[in-house]
């Protein structure tokens, strides 16, 4: 399975147990498609360059995990839909 780096950006007006649900949501979209996360690096809230969404400012994780390609399509699917999730942005390391 390829590794991945998931950089993700949740609302940050959301409750800390919103986020929480947000983060373990993320986890278990890899799971469920026979993919392992092996960390989540929290960096907290951080001002935007620009606004986004009306927004200023979003809760940073990002997220180092191994998965078949067919968890990244449904993982940047759950980006686009789901209203918690800011931005999220899915990358191969070298």
């Amino acid at each position: 399975m390829p590794t991945y780096e998931a950089m993700v950006i949740v609302d940050s007006r959301l409750e800390e147990g919103d986020i929480q649900k947000a983060v373990d949501r993320f986890v278990d979209a890899v799971s469920e498609t026979g993919g392992e996360v092996s960390s989540v690096d929290r960096w907290g809230i951080r001002r935007f360059a620009y606004e986004i969404k009306h927004l200023k400012e979003g809760y940073y994780f990002i997220a180092n995990f191994k998965a078949p390609e067919t968890s990244v399509e449904r993982l940047n699917r759950i980006f686009q839909i789901a209203d918690e999730y800011v931005r999220g942005k899915i990358v191969r390391p070298e």
